[in-house]
């Protein structure tokens, strides 16, 4: 059995009990809620109601069923598959709550036609409330949001358990292999961002006199510009990653492919120029010139990578050289 009982009898559990459990039981309170208002206002509506969409009016115990069934097929229909181990967790939070918002709308929507019909007092009777949908989608909308954001999916044996698994057996193995990783950010010297935001901004003023789109345009080219120079740089045990803004990943090289590694300090041109360059099996990402990490691969190419300084440089060279050719011990 796994650490978290997500196996029984040697075969894996697909469904999450207590979310089904939600999934089931809510909209069918939310019916029965429905239900129970529609008899309590039912002597209001002698000659049927319109269902919200239009149409003919059906007996009040026509409308309810649709109603009813409307919020139970939303919300079980779709809430079921939340409950379901074998989708990625963040999927099962985002079901579960678009399931949430429906099932609750639905609800909203059939209650404001039955109060909207039923009238009040000197108030025109009309198909649907707008006051009671608006309130209630609201309501709707901001549960949803909650449900999805707090849901917390029974936890299941992955494969990131199986790879922290073999991270803790190397650590045993190698206690040195615990400090095997490293993040930093890279960027532009600030008199390069400057000087970027300058060439925009001087020029946009004076051609804004034009047209105010081009001042925001060469603005938005030079943040651009900045951006594609800056990365994150993240090493562990199994692989060097560069992802601009810490998002886009540029430049991926596993440890099992690095023969060696050196830090230097050179100058951009040298390797190609700024920002990610790749040529003849050689790859690069520099956001300036100064420290960086040159890289020699185990097929004969090379890969170098920008540092903010030779101390980070140095850092990230160790590690790559403690992990050269090397991959994660499997269980």
């Amino acid at each position: 059995m796994a650490p978290d009982g997500s196996h029984d009898t040697g075969t894996e559990r697909h469904i999450d009990a207590r979310a089904l459990r939600f999934a089931l039981i809510f909209p069918a309170l939310l019916a029965v809620a429905l239900v129970a208002g529609g008899l309590l206002v039912g002597s209001r509506l002698p000659h049927g109601v319109l269902l919200p969409w239009g149409g003919g009016a059906l007996a009040l115990p026509s409308f309810l069923a649709v109603g009813a069934g409307t919020i139970i097929v939303l919300g079980a229909g779709i809430g079921c598959f939340g409950a379901r181990t074998t989708l990625p967790r963040t999927l099962r939070r985002v079901l579960l709550g678009v399931a949430m918002a429906l099932q609750l709308a639905a609800c909203t929507l059939f209650a404001a036609a039955l109060l909207g019909q039923a009238g009040q007092g000197e108030l025109p009777a009309v198909r649907v409330d707008g006051y009671v949908m608006l309130m209630g989608s609201g309501l709707a909308g901001a549960m949803g949001i909650v449900l999805a954001l707090t849901f917390k999916p029974d936890e299941q044996w992955t494969s990131s358990d199986d790879a922290a698994l073999a991270r803790m057996l190397e650590e045993e193995a190698d206690p040195a292999a615990a400090n095997d990783q490293l993040a930093y950010f890279v960027r532009p010297r600030g008199s390069v961002i400057m000087m970027l935001l300058l060439a925009a901004v001087l020029p946009g003023s004076l051609l804004a006199l034009l047209s105010p789109w081009i001042l925001l345009g060469l603005v938005v080219a030079a943040l651009a510009a900045i951006a594609l120079l800056s990365a994150t740089v993240q090493v562990d045990r199994r692989q060097l990653t560069v992802k601009i803004l810490g998002l886009i990943p540029a430049l991926v090289v596993p440890c099992q492919e690095v023969a060696a590694a050196v830090s230097l300090d050179i100058a951009a041109g040298d390797y190609g120029g700024v920002g990610l360059r790749r040529h003849s099996g050689n790859a690069s990402f520099l956001a300036r010139s100064g420290a960086a990490v040159v890289l020699r691969l185990e097929d004969g190419g090379k890969a170098v990578v920008g540092a903010p300084d030779l101390d980070l440089a140095d850092e990230l060279s160790q590690i790559l050289n403690r992990r050269a050719g090397k991959t994660p011990q499997q269980r």
